[in-house]
């Protein structure tokens, strides 16, 4: 057993016994059996950090962008744009009725900022922020499906496909189980252009994704993306015409809106 796996043989001990799984519509979290973690399928991290093709440079993408909280029955809608460098950072844009501005996320690291201007409402926050005070804001889901994915810390990654019961069997796709900071654990699954993800805070699923990749030059970017939260309970729908890289932007782009 690598030193990775045995560092975070606890969280990942849930996902090998096929633990923190989900029932009806919300497809079964992928779990390992303990000789998958060194058979013939096993990629090293330098493998997976060549087959996650992070593209390079600044990226932007024109997007629509739908929420809904269920527990409040609230919903938003938008039509913008989003600018992602990265690994690193992302500004998005977003436009409501009649033009006027309805959601600015600014996200840097762990820190955030996230302005919507109709309610006169601004919420900045880190990695240290409760989820619980996040409703309706997608900011983890940025950052985990745009800006960083196949990020944090690799534990364990094989080839292979993700069955409807969550086991990993023999196939040309990839998945992936990172460490996310302290408390978070992901589960990331390719096959071909279609990427998915099962996310886990404290060692329970709070959100499952699926989407669909397009090339950008030698690199993968996520385009559309159906996100089923689980805690809190909402739902984000993503749909994007493409993705560009941008030669030249102005460091004010990724600038923190409030230094100003």
């Amino acid at each position: 057993m690598s030193p990775v796996v045995t560092r975070w043989w606890p969280v990942f001990a849930l996902l090998l016994a096929g633990c923190g799984g989900a029932s009806g519509a919300v497809p079964r979290a992928p779990h390992l059996r303990p000789e998958q973690l060194h058979d013939a399928a096993t990629l090293s991290v330098a493998d997976l950090g060549a087959l996650a093709r992070r593209p390079k440079g600044i990226i932007k993408q024109e997007l629509t962008i739908a929420i809904h909280d269920v527990q409040s029955g609230k919903g938003f809608e938008g039509r913008g744009a989003v600018m992602v460098k990265p690994r690193e950072a992302l500004r998005m844009i977003l436009l409501g009725p009649g033009g006027t501005t309805a959601m600015d996320v600014w996200i840097a690291g762990a820190r955030f900022r996230v302005a919507i201007p109709a309610i006169d409402r601004v919420v900045r926050g880190d990695a240290s922020t409760p989820r619980e005070k996040m409703r309706g804001m997608p900011v983890d889901l940025l950052w985990r499906w745009l800006v960083d994915p196949f990020g944090g810390t690799p534990v364990a990654a094989r080839r292979g496909l993700v069955a409807d019961d969550g086991r990993v069997i023999d196939g040309d796709g990839l998945v992936a189980f990172l460490k996310r900071g302290p408390t978070s654990f992901e589960v990331r699954a390719r096959h071909g252009a279609t990427a998915r993800g099962w996310f886990f805070e404290r060692g329970r699923l709070v959100g499952v994704a699926t989407g669909r990749e397009i090339a950008i030059g030698d690199g993968l970017f996520p385009a559309d993306v159906d996100y089923v939260g689980l805690d809190p309970r909402m739902t984000v729908e993503v749909r994007a015409t493409g993705a560009t890289v941008v030669p030249e932007v102005s460091p004010a782009v990724f600038a923190d809106p409030d230094a100003r």
